[in-house]
């Protein structure tokens, strides 16, 4: 990982940026984030959100869109990418009522390659970010085995949650080793000693990062992003893992 790769999931400070999007960027830039994932545009347009990233040197890594945005309009999702000069376009999570068994996992797998196949026809590159469930028995299967098998390589990609694949209970460096021509983005947020559902900022858990890292760079991870659901203090969570993961950085 070199810090030119570090990125920010800016769900992370999603109160902030719903008051203030232009403000939260800026204090984010200061703090020496050179890179964020939008989940939304904070009341912003795209081109409005390009023009403050701009300005403050601030590069998209990729963005969350939900999945609702791809069902209605796709090609809306692509000139959102453009606009903000985004290359990735992930889908943060898949709803219950898209996933309740092996034959709604192969639908929404033909949805992933259909929006795929748009993505890379428009230079992008479509990615699935996963949680914990699909690591779940699902019949004889799992949800993470059939999007894996029944999604097109070349059209679809995973951004891994490291986090949460060990959360459900399976090794992120055996995931990060098996799909890792398919992963341009990693997400970082680190586990509690108990192994409670609550996340930490990078380096301040027992998620095993100097050999996650050290994979991710070997299958050529793209954009190492830091991310917490909830965080106890955002902005000074969000400092916390950037002075982590640029201590674990190769400059």
């Amino acid at each position: 990982m070199r810090r030119d790769q570090i990125s920010l999931q800016l769900y992370t400070v999603r109160e902030h940026t719903a008051r203030d999007m232009p403000g939260t960027l800026r204090r984010l830039a200061d703090i020496g984030y050179s890179a964020v994932e939008p989940a939304g545009f904070g009341g912003l347009t795209p081109r409005e959100l390009r023009r403050v990233m701009d300005d403050l040197g601030l590069r998209a890594s990729g963005a969350h869109v939900p999945i609702d945005a791809w069902d209605s309009d796709p090609a809306s999702v692509v000139a959102d990418m453009h606009a903000i000069g985004s290359s990735h376009a992930t889908v943060p999570m898949a709803p219950p009522e898209r996933r309740p068994d092996a034959d709604s996992v192969s639908r929404l797998a033909e949805d992933f390659n259909r929006w795929g196949e748009l993505c890379r026809a428009e230079g992008l590159t479509f990615s699935y970010h996963n949680h914990d469930f699909e690591f779940a028995r699902l019949g004889g299967t799992t949800m993470w085995e059939l999007l894996v098998r029944e999604t097109d390589p070349d059209l679809v990609h995973f951004e891994l949650d490291l986090y949460w694949i060990k959360y459900g209970g399976s090794d992120p460096e055996a995931v990060l080793r098996d799909v890792g021509d398919r992963v341009s983005l990693v997400h970082l947020k680190d586990m509690a000693p108990d192994d409670t559902r609550s996340d930490l900022p990078v380096g301040e858990g027992t998620m095993p990062w100097p050999d996650l890292v050290k994979t991710a760079d070997e299958v050529d991870v793209e954009w190492f992003v830091a991310e917490q659901d909830n965080p106890r203090d955002a902005m000074e969570n969000v400092e916390i893992s950037l002075k982590a993961m640029q201590r674990l950085s190769r400059d």
